[in-house]
Order: structure tokens, then C-alpha cells, then sequence
């Protein structure tokens, strides 16, 4: 007989039950005795079981769901566990939970027995016995994961299979020692990981997967040979026409004072030539050369630049001389070739892991992020489609707070501003009337009509509100990528009036309150739900165009709201499809008329707006485009209405097999028109095939275009980080700075310091080469500071001196603005403070290359340099364009570089001089009506002993840089043309600096314009060139061929500058905000004139240049006012 014992459960008739615990009861044992207690009790049917029978009925059992879908905190600790079927669940515990308790807790959940023991997912690491028994707050490894805002992740394994695993308290050690990265972006960052949220560790978990992937495709290449290609520098500058031509090439030896003259095919090897040089310099001089060096230790190094020929490509195949950006300038200049022949080993500084405990860790740090035990834990899937919806999308207003209208003043003049930019100053009103604007759109279209509240009362920066926004879109066709936008305006209308806004805003009578961009739809794909509190953008109107982000400043305004809310999610997939049946031929025959409109449209300007019925006809006609045009996949993506089911899985499958774009053409489907993630995606798709030099081309607009992307997972991201740690070098290091010089910025801080904590965590050794640069510019800024606060020129230039001497310095290092230019230290009491308000520092720091000349830099705090960046980079891209058409333009786009929030540093130009100091220079009273100074000042610089050029040269330098800043100034409309902002080298090449106004925003004074001229081109050019009293000279004549045929060239690329204009859209420069700014280039590229008709209009803008009394006036007048 069982001895029976007390249960807990009190069952007054065991026959009325016909489960137990979720378990049928004619599944229990059969000699299972329920006879009653002499209490009357009936004893648990479970209690009774022997222990092989308690394992059958635990079989039975269904384990506990999981729990993973939680909000995390810094608390949170993942444990995930197999059951007996081999299914996985997982479970959120607390770090202040023992080692033990939680083990048997995961068990318990699942209903497995034995020894078990908790390890890292795909990592041989566990928690041994001893730390099993303590809080796992304790434990150095969760301590490393919260610095590092990693949430842990355990895997519940059977402790006999892991015994030779070793502790995860030496991966705690390495997280707690791996904190460089932290300081390379910004300690403010370790802060940011800690507030971790389901996007943010998603997106993070999906850059690790990348950058494991990366170094897993390492393997068993050469690293060697992967890292000297970053270092190679091809692709910019064009072919070389006279292959047959020998190049006459001056060998030096590294460090060595020789040298020796050869002369090779451009066709030839590299490795050829390492060979010829190494033969010479040993038949010569073996005592130079350590007894067991060989030629294919060498490579060939530019002079004064970390720029290299090496012998292999990445594949193995050799590299020709004719392939280098070096030997190609060099040819195509006339100048010297000079090649030093130098260790290999030079190129392998950053090949390895940072630290020599990192050998031992490689990959665990990616491995923690992108384990996949995520996606393989089962978790309830519950929820409806969103085509079970039958009502519009709508929002509820609830409450305004922090609500503050700040009323524009009279603009003063700033007296110290020597620009004249007057200051807008504000009045806090805290009680106003108001309403609320709030429209959806899908990229540029809105999608059904304004919603619009009555006026209300705003009291104490308080409104109280319970308007229901009901938009006239249903939910269940409402695209995944549809964001809402919505506006605070202050308004004198009554309270309770609904204000027709569209009439206000033609009207102008409408001031913003605030205004912000919110998603609809989550990074998950689920219709968002539920009460929002947001931070709304003070001062500012609605912009589609804007990133979904909240304001977290101090002005912000506050919007609580409330999103359709439902019992269940609503999973957003009515645009996943793809079993909709598709008919791909056009069925109906095109009339004549229709034909002709269809090829019109087709050809007409890229830029055109398409009509209703041109649109309609190209949708049609779909099928046509992709076989005979598919580079105008764009206008077919236009056409689509992206709200319509059926169509949108159409374009779906019609990109599943286009053909792939050139990527210049395909760049434009990554601004904000197009929204769809698809076509964005196929855009990649096509932008993959460029090389590293064309990709460093647009890389600013790829950065930008970042912020065209709903969510922080893109494809987008994936690819340039991708590509950034293929070519850490080149790529890597313009991507580290221009994401760095944002990260201030609270818009973009969390996508853009996750994307650089992923670089910066994968590249090693070169982590130390981006430390250097950082701790430079922390150091630069600091010093820039303090010489602001110095009274005289001599104080101010002393201090910087004595600072800059008592930094320390390593070895060597690249600066942010080229990382092919390195130095050594600051030359000793040398450089400059300049005089002009924000004291910009002038450095000349000495080259690491001994034969290199002086790098001199200029050092900026407190100027915004974003648009400088810009207009320099179009001219680079302009100028490459023009040197790839074969024509002659020898402009010189400097370089320059945003490293922080209005900090940066710029390229000086040696050996030059501005207009205005050449007009100062000349001695002669009024000067500057004098139409030979600059004449004579050339003629002056080339008569030096040391001059490289003949007057002759001189000229024909001027010539053809001016010719090509005159065009692509006017096609930029930049503004703010006086004599400083020109600049002559003496050697004569003309060139154009500070780059303020742009796109047709030319200064006013009095409510005068300033420039009257399309570009600036003076009676002093002229006069250089030799044109005198209207007779033209055969240089004068040139000039004008020259910049038709520039110009000419540039148009028929225009569409692209439009498309890198509009990427550039989300930067927030001031005269960049809309489509509205961009319309000057639009008009200056005069796209609807034939070619004839554009050269005679520019032929009339030189001449209208020339005889402009009011460029001679603002010459004269920069000239009293800076140098009398």
C-alpha cells in the first residue's frame, strides 16, 4: 500500500475534473490509488506518483512560454534553454539572481533534469561552479556587458558536454579592458549604450553580424597583401593616351641620400621596377641593405605622401605603373616622377588586433551582439494582419507642455560681426492661441488630406487637448514606410475656428511653434500603438524631408498623443504579397499620339516634373522601359501609386530581375523620394559595383543618405560599413569623420554612434591611428579656445606656440583631412593666428617623409564648415568629371574636413595669395581701377630666381583655372565674391575659397545686392589674359572655348548634381532645406537650351561680367575697409 501523504489541492469530486495541471486524467497511470484521506482530502493524483511515472507525466507537459519579449533594462539578463524535443525558449532573468537559482528556474520552465551549467551562445565559455553561487551582478562579465550595454546572453547546456570550457570571467576582464573605442568616439557614448532599447540592440546585434562576417571572409586571404591595397590610390585621375611614351622616373632609397634615374613603359609592372631599382641601389651601395632583404621586400612610396605603388592587386594580378593616380598626375602635369623605394613592413603598422590579449578574443566581442539563439527562441507570434482593419488611420491629441512661442523680433546688427549678418532675437510668450496641423506622407507624397484641429488656448506653455486626427487613409493600405507629420502653429484666429491652412500659408501668416516627424509603423514591422510623449523642434515648420526624431533639448515642446491602439498588434504586412499574379505585357496597342508622349516623357529632362497622364502611360509601359530604357527605372518607381497593393508587389518583381544601374544613375533612389525599402535596397544593389575611389566621390551623400532611413537597420548602413572596413585606409577613414563631426548632433547619435562603435570595434590596430587624430584635434581646440582669449596678435601667437611644444606627439601620424598626409610634430615657433573673429589657427607641422615638404593646415573652432565641405566636394567631383572628358581645367579643389560641431580643419594652399592682399601689394593710389595688377604682380612672381614657370605658363595656368572656377561658381550660384575669397598661386593657378553662400543666396546691403554678376570675373583677369580695350587675345579666346566646353561637358551630368543636392537635403545647412534652393541650379544648367544657344549665354555672361562697374566697386570698398 502507498503510504499517502497531505496535498495542497482540495477536490471535492475527482470525477468532475478531467484534466490535472493541463494533463488529460486518462493519460495518468492507472495504479494511481485516489482513494479519499480519513480527512476527507483528496490527495494531489501527482503526489502519488513514483518518480519514473513523474517523468512520464512531466513528457507531458508543455513548457513554459518565453518571456524575451520584455523591456530591457541594465538589469536584464537572457537565459535561453532547449526542451527534450529540441525546441529553444528563452527567458529574461535579473542580474541580482544567483547562478544556481536561475538554472534551476530554466529547468523547472522547460522540465528537464540533470547537471547543467550556463555558457556564452557559440562561444566556448562558461560560468564556472564557484561564481554559479553568487548574484550574477557580481560576475566581471556582466559587469563588462553593462559598460558596454551588451545585454548577456546565456545558453543552458549540460555541464559534462562544456567541461573544458573556460571562464567567462576572462571575457569580463577583456570587456572591462576594452574601452579605447569609448575614447575614440566620445565617452558621452558609453552613457547613450546604456539606455538600451529594442531598436538600438537590434541594430547593433545586425552591425556585429557584419562585422564578423567581414573578418570571417579574412580568412586564408593575405592580409598582408589586403592591407597594402589600402594604401594604393587609383581611379581618380584619367588614362594616360601615350602608352608607348617611356616615363623618366628618379628612384630614391628610403631614408638614404641616393638615388638613380630609370626609365620604364607606363604599361610596365610595378614589380618590374621595384626590381630595376632594388639591382641598381645594390650593385652599388649592398652595405644599404640588410644581407637577407629581397626586392619583393620594397614597395615604391610617393614623396611627402603615406601614398604607395605596390606590385599585387587583391587578387593577385599585377598592378601597371599607367593604373596610379600618382604617375597619371604626374604625366599629365609635366612634372618630375620621384619614387622611393621602401620597406613593405611600413604598410603593415595596423595589421592585428589592438591589444596582445585581443589574440585570444577575436570575434568573442561580435559574437556576444549577433549570437542567433535570438531568432531561435519559440515566442508567441500573436496578432492580426493589418487588412483585417477596416477604419482610417487616426491619432488622439491629449496634452501640450513646455509650450512656448517665440515671437521673432527686429533683427539688430551685430557690431563685432564684420559679415553684417544681422542677430534675430526672440519674446517668450507663454499664453497664445494655437492649433495643430497633421498630414501622412510616403516620402515627398502626402497621402490624403491635411488634418487640422480648431484654434485653442494655450495658458502658462499648457493646453489640454482631446482632438481625434482621423486621416482619409485606411489602415490596411497604409505602406509600412509612412511617416506623420505634425505641426504646432500660433495663430490670432478665434478659439474653436478650423483655419483653412492652406489659404494661411499663402497668406504667410503662419508661425511655427514646433514641428516633428514620427513613424507609424516600428522597426518590426508592427503598426505602432499606445500613449507617446514626444519632443517636438522649436521654431520650426513641418518638413517632410526631416528624420523621424525627437527634440531632447531644453526648448523642446512636448506632444503627448495616442496611436489607434488594438487588444492585439497589428503586424503591417498587406505590401508583403508576392503571390499576386502579374501581367507583364502590355495588351493594349498605343495610339500614335500616346506613343509620341510616351517616348517624350521618357527623354524629356530628368528633372521634369511628369504629368498624371505621362505617369499613367509609363506605368503601362513598364515592360518597354526595362527592355529598351531601363536607366529610367526612377520614372517608373514615380509612377507607381505606392498605396496600392498590387502595384507595389508589380514593382517588387519588376526589380527582382531589372537590369543593373550605372551607379551614378542609381545614387538618386537613395534620397527621399523614394521611401520604399525595396527599390532603395536594389539601389545598393547597383552602387556596389564602385570602385573605392568612385564610392570616396559621394561618400558625404551616402552618409546623409542615412538619414533618409526610417529605421536604424538598413541596408544602407550594412554597406558602408562594409566597405568602410574593406579599406580602412581610405574608405574607413573619411567614414570615422564624417559620422564623428555629427555625433553631437541628438538626431542622428544613436544610428550614427552605433555605426561608428562597429568600425572602430572591428579595425584593430588601426584604432590607435584614429586615437592620434582625435586627441590631436581635442588638443587643437582647447589651444584655439584659450587664444580667443587673448588680447594682442603677439600674446595670442606665443601661446600657441608654447602649447603646441609641450603636447606629445607619436612616431607619426595621418591628420583627419587626408590620411595620406602625416607628420611628426608642429615646425617649432611657426604658424599663425589669423585676425579674423573666430582666430583660426594657421599649423605647419613637419612632414614624417624627410624629402616632404612642410604640411601646412589651418585649424577652425567655431565655424560651421558643412558648407565649404560641400561646395568643395562638387568641385572635386567637377573637376574629376572635366579631367575625364579630356579637357584641361587646373582647378584646385582644396581639401577640408568637419571634425565636430563647428570644428574642423582645411588644407592651405602653399605659395599663394589672395586678390585683395595682390590689390593692397601694388602701391598705387586707387589701385584696384587699375586694370593691370594683376598682370603685373604675375609677372613680378615669375621673374624670381625660384619660380618654376615662365610668365608664358603662368598665364596659360590662369587661364585654364579660371576658366573652369567661372563656370562651376556660376553653376553652384556662390555667393560672397569679394577679393579675399579668390585666391592666385604664383605659379598662376586661380582658385576660389570660403564658400558662405551658395545657390544663388548673394549678399545684400541696404536691400542692394552686392553682386550683380553671374560669376566673378574682373577687367584684372582679363588683363592677364590679354584682353585690352575690348580687343580679345588668343588666350581671352581660349578662356571662353574653354569654359563653354566645361560647361557643355558639366550639363549633360547635371541631373546628377541635382540628385547630390537633394542628398544632401537632411544636413541642416541654412540655405540647403528644401527642393525650393535647388531650383537655381536647376535654371543655371538651362537644360531646356540647346548646346549653341548655352555657349552664346555664357559668351554674354563673361562679357556682362566685364563690363560690371559694381565688381570694381566691391573691390574697392573690401579694400578701404580690410587693408587702408
Amino acid at each position: 500500500m502507498i503510504e499517502l501523504k497531505r496535498s495542497q489541492y482540495v477536490i471535492p469530486s475527482p470525477y468532475r475534473r478531467t484534466t490535472w495541471q493541463g494533463i488529460p486524467l486518462a493519460q495518468l497511470p492507472k495504479r494511481i490509488e485516489t482513494k479519499p484521506l480519513s480527512s476527507g482530502i483528496i490527495p494531489s493524483p501527482l503526489s502519488l506518483l513514483k518518480k519514473e511515472d513523474m517523468d512520464e507525466v512531466n513528457e507531458k507537459k508543455e513548457p513554459r512560454p518565453s518571456n524575451v519579449n520584455v523591456t530591457i533594462t541594465q538589469e536584464t539578463v537572457f537565459v535561453a534553454v532547449k526542451d527534450r524535443t529540441g525546441k529553444y525558449y528563452g527567458y529574461a532573468m535579473n542580474v541580482n539572481d544567483i547562478g544556481t537559482s536561475i538554472i534551476e528556474t530554466c529547468k523547472s520552465n522547460v522540465y528537464i533534469k540533470g547537471d547543467y551549467a550556463l555558457v556564452l551562445p557559440n562561444l566556448s565559455y562558461r560560468v564556472f561552479d564557484e561564481d554559479s553561487r553568487k548574484p550574477l551582478k557580481d560576475l566581471k562579465f556582466v559587469q563588462g556587458c553593462q559598460y558596454h550595454g551588451i545585454v548577456p546572453y546565456f545558453f543552458l547546456v549540460e555541464r559534462k558536454a562544456v567541461i573544458q570550457y573556460a571562464s567567462v570571467e576572462s571575457v569580463g576582464e577583456y570587456l572591462l579592458q576594452s574601452t579605447l573605442k569609448y575614447e575614440i568616439i566620445g565617452n558621452n557614448f558609453v552613457g547613450l549604450c546604456r539606455n538600451i532599447g529594442d531598436e538600438f540592440y537590434k541594430f547593433r546585434r545586425a552591425l556585429a553580424t557584419v562585422c564578423g562576417k567581414e573578418e570571417e571572409n579574412k580568412k586564408g586571404l593575405d592580409v598582408y597583401l589586403l592591407e597594402e591595397n589600402e594604401y594604393v590610390y587609383c581611379g581618380n585621375e584619367p588614362p594616360i593616351q601615350d602608352l608607348t611614351k617611356k616615363l623618366i622616373m628618379k628612384g630614391y632609397l628610403f631614408e638614404q641620400k641616393m638615388d638613380k634615374t630609370i626609365s620604364h613603359l607606363p604599361t610596365d609592372t610595378v614589380e618590374n621596377v621595384i626590381s630595376a631599382l632594388f639591382t641598381k641601389f645594390t650593385t652599388t651601395n649592398q652595405a644599404a641593405f640588410a644581407a637577407t632583404e629581397k626586392a619583393e621586400d620594397f614597395v615604391l612610396k610617393v614623396r611627402g605622401l603615406h601614398e604607395f605603388l605596390i606590385p599585387k592587386k587583391k587578387d593577385g594580378s599585377l598592378y601597371q605603373l599607367c593604373e596610379f593616380d600618382y604617375i597619371r598626375r604626374c604625366v599629365m602635369k609635366h612634372e618630375k616622377i620621384d619614387l622611393y623605394l621602401t620597406p613593405r613592413k611600413v604598410l603593415h603598422q595596423f595589421i592585428g588586433p589592438l591589444n596582445p590579449i585581443d589574440v585570444n578574443f577575436t570575434g568573442v566581442y561580435n559574437s556576444l551582439l549577433s549570437h542567433d539563439l535570438w531568432e531561435k527562441v519559440e515566442t508567441e507570434k500573436a496578432g492580426q494582419s493589418q487588412n483585417s482593419i477596416e477604419r482610417n488611420y487616426f491619432i488622439t491629441l491629449k496634452k501640450l507642455s513646455n509650450c512656448v512661442y517665440y515671437k521673432p523680433l527686429p533683427q539688430k546688427k551685430n557690431k563685432e560681426n564684420k559679415d553684417d549678418i544681422p542677430v534675430q532675437e526672440y519674446q517668450n510668450i507663454v499664453s497664445f492661441r494655437a492649433y495643430v496641423t497633421a498630414a501622412l506622407f510616403l516620402g515627398p507624397r502626402q497621402l490624403g488630406k491635411l488634418v487640422v484641429t480648431p484654434v485653442f488656448q494655450v495658458n502658462n506653455s499648457m493646453a489640454t487637448l482631446d482632438n481625434v486626427m482621423e486621416f482619409d487613409l485606411p489602415i490596411k493600405i497604409l505602406p509600412k514606410e509612412t511617416k506623420l507629420v505634425i505641426g504646432v502653429f500660433q495663430t490670432e484666429e478665434q478659439i474653436g475656428v478650423t483655419i483653412d491652412h492652406l489659404e494661411k500659408k499663402e497668406k504667410n501668416k503662419e508661425n511655427p511653434i514646433g514641428t516633428i516627424n514620427c513613424k507609424v509603423v516600428d522597426h518590426n514591422g508592427m503598426l505602432l500603438m499606445g500613449n507617446v510623449q514626444c519632443g517636438l523642434w522649436e521654431l520650426s515648420a513641418p518638413n517632410f524631408i526631416s528624420m523621424c526624431s525627437e527634440n531632447i533639448g531644453e526648448r523642446a515642446i512636448y506632444l503627448t498623443f495616442t496611436y489607434p491602439t488594438y487588444d492585439v498588434p497589428v503586424l503591417m504586412d498587406a505590401f508583403n504579397d508576392d503571390n499576386i499574379k502579374s501581367d507583364n505585357q502590355e495588351k493594349e496597342k498605343l495610339t500614335a499620339e500616346q506613343t509620341k508622349k510616351f517616348k517624350v516623357a521618357l527623354e524629356s529632362n530628368p528633372l521634369q516634373k511628369l504629368t498624371e497622364d505621362e505617369m499613367k502611360l509609363i506605368w503601362k509601359l513598364r515592360y518597354t522601359v526595362k527592355k529598351t530604357k531601363p536607366k529610367n527605372l526612377s520614372r517608373v518607381v514615380a509612377a507607381v501609386d505606392l498605396t496600392d497593393v498590387h502595384a507595389v508587389a508589380e514593382l517588387h518583381r519588376l526589380l527582382s530581375d531589372w537590369p543593373l544601374l550605372e551607379p551614378q544613375t542609381a545614387i538618386e533612389m537613395l534620397d527621399f523620394k523614394f521611401p520604399d525599402q525595396r527599390v532603395r535596397d536594389f539601389a545598393l544593389k547597383c552602387l556596389d559595383a564602385m570602385d573605392d575611389a568612385e564610392l570616396i566621390m559621394f561618400l558625404p551623400q551616402l552618409i546623409q543618405a542615412l538619414k533618409f532611413e526610417l529605421h536604424h537597420n538598413s541596408e544602407l548602413a550594412m554597406f558602408l560599413l562594409r566597405r568602410a572596413l574593406r579599406n580602412k585606409n581610405r574608405i574607413g577613414h573619411q567614414f570615422f569623420w564624417f559620422l564623428k563631426a555629427e555625433l553631437h548632433d541628438n538626431r542622428v547619435t544613436e544610428r550614427y554612434g552605433l555605426l561608428l562603435e562597429a568600425f572602430v570595434g572591428a579595425c584593430g590596430k588601426y584604432q590607435i591611428e584614429l586615437y592620434n587624430e582625435v586627441k590631436f584635434q581635442l588638443d587643437l581646440i582647447d589651444i584655439a579656445n584659450h587664444v580667443k582669449t587673448l588680447a594682442t596678435k603677439d600674446e595670442q601667437k606665443q601661446y600657441m606656440f608654447e602649447a603646441l611644444a609641450k603636447l606629445k606627439y607619436p612616431d607619426n601620424q595621418a591628420l583627419p583631412i587626408d590620411s595620406r598626409m602625416r607628420f611628426t610634430k608642429p615646425v617649432p615657433n611657426s604658424g599663425n593666428v589669423f585676425s579674423s573673429k573666430k582666430k583660426p589657427l594657421l599649423l605647419i607641422l613637419q612632414n614624417y617623409d624627410p624629402a616632404g615638404d612642410d604640411i601646412r593646415v589651418i585649424e577652425k573652432v567655431g565655424d560651421d564648415l558643412r558648407q565649404d565641405i560641400l561646395t568643395l566636394q562638387i568641385l572635386r567631383i567637377m573637376y574629376t568629371m572635366l579631367k575625364n572628358a579630356e579637357l584641361d581645367i587646373r582647378m584646385l579643389p582644396y581639401q577640408c574636413i568637419a571634425t565636430g560641431n563647428e570644428t574642423g580643419m582645411l588644407e592651405l594652399v602653399k605659395d599663394s595669395e589672395t586678390y585683395g592682399k595682390i590689390i593692397a601689394d601694388d602701391g598705387r593710389r586707387l589701385a584696384v581701377t587699375k586694370n593691370d595688377v594683376l598682370t603685373l604682380w604675375m609677372q613680378k612672381q615669375c621673374a624670381r630666381p625660384e619660380s618654376k614657370v615662365t610668365f608664358e605658363q603662368a598665364v596659360e595656368n590662369f587661364v585654364h583655372s579660371c576658366a573652369g572656377y567661372c563656370v562651376a561658381t556660376y553653376l553652384l550660384g556662390i555667393g560672397d565674391r569679394h577679393s579675399d575669397n579668390v585666391m592666385v598661386t604664383r605659379d598662376g593657378v586661380f582658385f576660389h575659397i570660403d564658400f558662405g553662400h551658395f545657390l544663388g543666396n548673394f549678399k545684400s546691403k541696404f536691400g542692394v545686392k552686392r553682386e550683380r554678376t553671374p560669376f566673378k570675373f574682373t577687367q584684372h583677369y582679363a588683363d592677364l589674359m590679354g584682353y585690352k580695350d575690348g580687343v580679345e587675345s588668343k588666350d581671352f579666346k581660349e578662356f571662353k572655348e574653354l569654359c563653354s566646353s566645361a560647361l557643355l561637358s558639366l550639363r549633360k551630368q547635371g541631373s546628377l548634381f541635382i540628385y547630390l543636392f537633394r542628398l544632401m537635403l537632411a544636413t541642416g545647412i541654412p540655405e540647403l532645406k528644401n527642393e525650393d534652393d535647388i531650383e537655381y541650379m536647376k535654371n543655371a544648367f538651362m537644360f531646356d537650351e540647346d548646346d549653341q544657344q548655352v555657349k552664346k549665354n555664357f559668351d554674354n555672361m563673361i562679357y556682362q561680367c566685364l563690363d560690371a562697374w559694381s565688381q570694381t566697386l566691391n573691390d574697392l570698398i573690401h579694400d578701404i575697409v580690410h587693408y587702408k
